[in-house]
């Protein structure tokens, strides 16, 4: 479980704690979402996550792990993967598979158990054929995939997503989000998920809404969506379904429940209204 206690953080030179208070458990095999608007600590919280930042106050612990003790950090980033938003911020190698390869080898591993871990990795993105790609090559979906990969390989724990559709087009964020889905299960991996879209977090066990700085709300998903459109004060993107809802009970006087996240399911409502 990571574990963060009364946990704050403040840049240097900056004036006040870009996170602060925060009180929040991950579980094992959970997927959370956590949300905001720009600047309410969303990025800073996933660098504390997997130790790249340290708390100035407070305590974040991974499996017991607490990152304040600096021996704990290798073990502490083995188990704790993160994923920027940009993947060519991350991308070092010349080869697909030397990228997959460099965490592995940077542990001491075999020869053969770093072959093992590229091939399997690979294999889990579906992009075996492009081990011997250069990375420049590559789509911005293929980039975030080889990335993800590059994660695999070290075999963590906890999978941590740093606005990971900020550059995929419609169908490009569906097949990652499915492939985050699927390696989820198949892996009993926690996956934490940070991003503006409410369509990409209604899928999560829980969704933690941040404001400057601080833990505003954390709950599932349906109590999310039963606040309609005000979430987007939140700077939060509400489902193109709340506005529709909402425009059905004030102009036809049809009330249906705010917690439908899909067509299907408001058209079985409205069909039991009638």
């Amino acid at each position: 479980m990571i574990s963060l206690e009364d946990v704050s953080y403040t840049y240097p030179q900056s004036k006040g704690p870009a996170v602060k208070n925060i009180n929040l458990n991950i579980r094992e095999k959970e997927f959370v979402a956590i949300m905001g608007r720009n600047g309410s600590g969303k990025s800073t919280l996933t660098r504390l996550l997997n130790g790249l930042l340290l708390p100035n106050a407070g305590e974040v612990t991974i499996d017991g792990l607490s990152s304040l003790n600096l021996e704990n950090l290798v073990e502490i980033r083995k188990r704790v993967g993160l994923l920027f938003p940009d993947p060519d911020s991350q991308l070092l190698s010349n080869l697909v598979e030397e990228e997959i390869a460099f965490g592995p080898e940077n542990l001491g591993l075999h020869p053969l158990e770093i072959r093992k871990r590229v091939d399997t990795a690979l294999k889990m993105v579906s992009m075996e054929d492009y081990a011997k790609y250069p990375p420049y090559l590559l789509s911005g979906g293929q980039k975030q995939k080889l990335c993800i990969a590059s994660l695999l390989a070290m075999q963590p724990a906890y999978l941590v997503l740093d606005e990971p559709f900020s550059m995929l087009d419609p169908r490009g964020r569906k097949d990652l989000l499915t492939l985050l889905l699927t390696m989820r299960q198949d892996l009993n991996i926690s996956l934490i998920l940070i991003t503006h879209s409410l369509e990409d977090a209604i899928q999560a066990d829980r969704i933690v809404i941040m404001d400057k700085g601080e833990v505003i709300h954390a709950g599932p998903p349906g109590e999310i969506l039963n606040m309609g459109t005000s979430i987007s004060s939140l700077g939060i993107e509400p489902l193109e379904l709340s506005s529709f809802i909402e425009q059905l009970e004030q102009e036809a006087g049809i009330d249906i429940a705010q917690d439908i996240a899909n067509i299907e399911s408001m058209v079985e409502a409205i069909c039991r209204l009638s």
